[in-house]
C-alpha cells in the first residue's frame, strides 16, 4: 500500500515536470510601444509551437512605415519551467531598421539573438488561463502573451 502511494506521487511529480506550459499549436500574442523620444515603435509579437518547431513572429510600426520579421526555430528542450529554441532560419520584409540603432542600443541588442545558430532560453512563469509568460534570459526581458 505505501509503496503503490510512493510510485504514484512519483508519478505525478513526472507528469508536473514533463507537461508543457503551452498549448501545442496555439499562437500567443502580445502588443506593445517603445518610447523613443518624440517617437514611437509600435509592435505586435506572435509566438506559436507546434513541437518540434517554433515561430516567432514581430510586426513593427513607426510612422508610415512598417517592417515584419519572422523567425522559425526549433524546440531544443522543454520542461514545466524552460523552453530552449535554437534560431534556424529568419526572413524580414526589408532590412531597413525603422529607428536609429545607435541612439536606441536597447532595441539593437535584443535583435542580436535573433542570428541563425542562437540559443534562446524561456525561463516560465506559471499563470492561470490562457496566457503563457516567461523571461528570455539571453535578452534580460519578461514577456506574457495571450492566446
Amino acid at each position: 500500500m505505501i509503496i503503490t502511494l510512493i510510485v504514484a506521487a512519483c508519478l505525478a511529480a513526472l507528469a508536473v515536470a514533463w507537461s508543457a506550459p503551452y498549448e501545442n499549436s496555439q499562437s500567443y500574442r502580445s502588443e506593445g510601444h517603445h518610447f523613443m523620444g518624440d517617437d514611437t515603435l509600435d509592435f505586435k509579437e506572435r509566438l506559436t509551437i507546434s513541437e518540434p518547431s517554433a515561430v516567432i513572429s514581430l510586426l513593427e510600426r513607426q510612422g508610415e512605415k512598417e517592417r515584419h520579421i519572422a523567425v522559425g526555430a526549433s524546440l531544443v528542450e522543454r520542461s514545466r519551467w524552460r523552453v530552449t529554441f535554437k534560431v534556424e532560419d529568419i526572413q524580414a520584409s526589408n532590412e531597413e531598421q525603422l529607428f536609429n540603432v545607435s541612439r536606441h542600443s536597447e532595441l539593437l541588442f535584443s535583435r542580436q539573438y535573433f542570428r541563425l545558430g542562437s540559443i534562446l532560453n524561456l525561463a516560465v512563469i506559471p499563470v492561470r488561463g490562457d496566457a503563457l509568460c516567461y523571461y528570455i534570459l539571453e535578452l534580460d526581458r519578461l514577456r506574457c502573451m495571450n492566446n
